[in-house]
């Protein structure tokens, strides 16, 4: 278990890293990648994330106008971090060799317009709505894959029918 004097040296070698030359800092999901063991250490010692949110802005590592982070941002950063780390560790692990290429990080844009196939065949769940019959939960499927036989003809209507069931189900939540 990691010492309150290792933790005081985890916090100063991140403060560091979080200001650049020139008075600029630097982006948060890269300083909790570059100091992921940091917070996994004071995760083990029993902090949790107000404490680490106060210790942060304590050593002067703060938000924009120089507030506190708050515990989703953190969070979420931390998880996100943990997330990728457990990845890139599975694949060095053998399981799955890494794609080449798939080092970097996708761009928003493009992870905006990730393409359609991923999605094919999957369910999305709209969120449940209270009405007076109850809870109701409603699911629409996405379009179906493209079948050979049937062509864009067939592709089409699929689309159409999905767009018209999503349509209803946006005009039954409202």
């Amino acid at each position: 278990m990691a010492s309150n004097r290792e933790l005081e040296a985890g916090l100063k070698a991140m403060l560091e890293d979080y200001h650049l030359l020139g008075g600029g800092r630097k982006k948060l999901s890269q300083l909790v990648a570059g100091h992921l063991a940091w917070f996994d250490a004071a995760g083990r010692r029993g902090m949790g994330w107000g404490d680490l949110i106060r210790a942060l802005t304590a050593a002067g590592i703060t938000g924009r106008g120089g507030k506190p982070l708050s515990i989703g941002t953190l969070s979420s950063t931390v998880w996100r971090k943990r997330s990728e780390a457990a990845e890139v560790a599975d694949h060095r692990g053998g399981r799955d060799p890494p794609r080449p290429g798939s080092s970097r990080q996708k761009s928003q844009s493009e992870r905006k317009h990730a393409p359609a196939e991923q999605f094919r065949g999957k369910k999305r769940t709209v969120v449940s709505q209270e009405t007076d019959q109850g809870k109701v939960g409603r699911s629409a499927s996405l379009p179906p894959k493209r079948s050979d036989t049937g062509g864009s003809v067939q592709t089409n209507k699929d689309v159409l029918a999905f767009m018209e069931r999503a349509r209803a189900v946006r005009r039954r939540s409202e």
